[in-house]
């Protein structure tokens, strides 16, 4: 792979954070008015006067996110009802987007239903019980839960990225902290969740994500693409899953309904709990708190995001039932395949003007902080 014209853009991957122009807002379908509804599993399109909650505060969101050029989609859902959505020129809301780091927070999922069906004992599990290659080592003695959390003492740096066989890259990289004590985002870390799921369960990543979590919730997956490394074999579990941004909504959701989907507990409600909860200052279990640590000053609700390169979000607020999903501009044909090349990649540098060669200012996001405080209104 040539690793020179790729690196300005994977360097951005250390951090979560072609098109623009105008935007299609998609208007919900009215219904009837009368009292407020049951929640229900269904996102089917609803008046957010249905749900007790102003249309022009749903516009208020709608219109901050879309100030940002680069995005693609933005999907509202209260009480499991869609009552807002948009999509920039050309794209529709069958348009798949993808997920970069996103992706961390499904396969944390994954490893949450492991441990409920006992194929890994507890997040105070050693890692090395599965990672027999760090037995004897300095690697040891760190656990699944130093793992989520992201302390597990794993470099910080982005070459996972770069190379052929991900996984072993991931398994070979030495400690820069003692485990269990420092905060430190690291792709390496996220990279062996899919060495984790396979040892634990049997089965590959992409498998036991699409049977315990994809297909529960009712993605279609027709619409999914999982990446693997440019081995072809290695699925991708810090990155990479393009879907729908309704079917990111709907992941959104069953951890807003604490892993309850439709009367069905497809993760332990404690395992999402403690995911959105900060075991450091502001990170869960693979999900970020947009709390005060975060934002370096208070925030008007605390909100809990899974956040990707370039601006893939999925907003989750528990306790009003809202979920928010927004996607970057993203241009990728499903018969490209989803094996990892120089030529075959989730571009979403391009909306973003940031992809090598690039010239000009990057396109900049919208302001979080004010969203948090646009979301609260939603109350």
């Amino acid at each position: 792979m040539n690793r020179l014209w790729l690196f300005p853009l994977v360097s951005l991957l250390a951090s979560c954070g072609g098109g623009g122009g105008s935007s299609n807002t998609i208007a919900a379908a009215p219904t009837p008015a009368a009292s407020t509804p049951s929640p229900v599993w269904t996102l089917q399109r609803s008046a957010p006067g249905d749900v007790d909650i102003a249309q022009g505060d749903v516009d208020a969101i709608l219109d901050h996110v879309f100030g940002d050029q680069a995005v693609q989609a933005a999907v509202l859902v209260k009480l499991g009802y869609i009552i807002g959505e948009r999509y920039a020129t050309n794209y529709t809301g069958a348009d798949l987007g993808t997920s970069w780091s996103v992706a961390k927070s499904f396969y944390s999922a994954a490893i949450g239903v492991a441990i409920d069906e006992g194929w890994i004992t507890s997040l105070d599990q050693k890692a090395s019980d599965l990672l027999s290659e760090w037995q004897g080592t300095d690697k040891e003695d760190i656990t699944i839960r130093n793992m989520l959390e992201m302390r597990a003492g794993l470099p910080e740096n982005v070459g996972v990225f770069f190379e052929t066989d991900q996984t072993a890259y991931a398994l070979s990289q030495g400690l820069v902290n003692t485990p269990g004590t420092t905060f430190l985002y690291s792709n390496v870390n996220s990279q062996l969740f899919e060495l984790l799921l396979l040892r634990a369960t049997g089965l590959s990543a992409h498998v036991y994500l699409t049977e315990k979590i994809l297909n529960p919730i009712g993605v279609d997956m027709n619409q999914v693409g999982l990446w693997f490394d440019s081995t072809g074999v290695n699925p991708m579990t810090y990155c990479c899953i393009d879907m729908r941004a309704e079917d990111f909504a709907r992941f959104g959701l069953l951890y807003a309904r604490g892993g309850s989907w439709d009367g069905v507990q497809v993760i332990s409600q404690t395992f999402v709990n403690e995911s959105l909860t900060p075991q450091s200052a502001f990170y869960g279990l693979q999900w970020w708190v947009l709390n005060q640590s975060f934002f370096g000053t208070a925030a008007p609700v605390t909100v809990s995001a899974a956040l990707g390169l370039n601006g893939q979000k999925i907003y989750v607020w528990p306790a009003e039932d809202v979920v928010l999903v927004v996607l970057t501009i993203y241009d990728h044909f499903q018969n490209q395949g989803y094996v990892l090349s120089a030529t075959n990649w989730p571009d979403t540098c391009t909306a973003r003007n940031t992809c090598p060669g690039s010239t000009g200012p990057a396109v900049p996001p919208y302001d979080e902080f004010q969203l948090i405080n646009l979301l609260a209104n939603l109350r």
